[in-house]
């Protein structure tokens, strides 16, 4: 397993690939701002790309480890106590932070690798919830909710960084939840709460477009949920 402190990504050299340009850096410039050999830096890295998202794996893990807690817990509590995690992970520190989302927007091909966590962490909300839905349809569209609300506030908070972006964050998947309450959580469920399941009227469809972003998901996924309480 990789550890939170093993997958750190060092600020001095997310600096330096700002500073001197991403495809004019060089593993051995980072290696010397980082303060380690070039040897270590690939080991522990594996390459520029890989440094930038080192925390992945650890992310992944996280988010697995938690849900996994579902048999003890609500499992809509679990959900949202891993998303928080998630973010609190990549807030815990504003500089590092913002350099990284920087970089995300001056870097075509980081711009692609982020797409590609982006997946990962969908897909480890849909496998750690392996059996919960009978629906993988709806197992697919729950997951991909739950990541676009947490993206949308995490962006947020790298525009202006603020503890009420982390509550608002899970006052949203809370609310997200509570449309699933006779699956997520059936002991607890309100009595006569629309069901999440059957008829085509009590159905909530999230379509990802690859030219939408989190907050255009977000706002599709609260018109559904407002239009069938209206």
């Amino acid at each position: 397993m990789t550890s939170a402190s093993d997958s750190a990504l060092p600020v001095s050299a997310l600096r330096l690939l700002l500073d001197q340009g991403f495809g004019a850096t060089s593993v051995e410039d980072l290696a010397a701002a980082a303060g380690v050999s070039r040897s270590t830096f690939f080991r522990r890295f594996g390459s520029k790309e890989g440094m930038v998202f080192a925390d992945m794996e650890h992310v992944i893990t996280s988010v697995t480890e938690r849900l996994g807690e579902r048999a003890q817990q609500p499992v809509g509590d679990v959900v949202v106590a891993a998303s928080l995690g998630v973010f609190d992970h990549l807030t815990a520190d504003a500089e590092r932070a913002e350099l990284r989302h920087r970089l995300l927007v001056a870097v075509p091909a980081l711009r692609d690798r982020e797409l590609v966590s982006t997946h990962r962490f969908e897909s480890a909300f849909r496998q750690g919830l392996a059996g919960v839905f009978a629906d993988p349809a709806e197992a697919v569209a729950y997951s991909a909710a739950v990541v676009a609300v947490h993206n949308f506030h995490l962006r947020r908070w790298l525009a202006e960084p603020s503890a009420a972006h982390r509550q608002q964050l899970a006052a949203d998947l809370r609310a997200l939840g509570a449309r699933y309450a006779e699956v997520l959580d059936p002991d607890h469920a309100v009595p006569g709460a629309p069901e999440p399941r059957g008829a085509a009227a009590s159905a909530v469809v999230v379509t990802v477009l690859d030219s939408a972003d989190e907050g255009q998901v977000l706002q599709a996924v609260r018109s559904a949920l407002r239009s069938r309480t209206s």
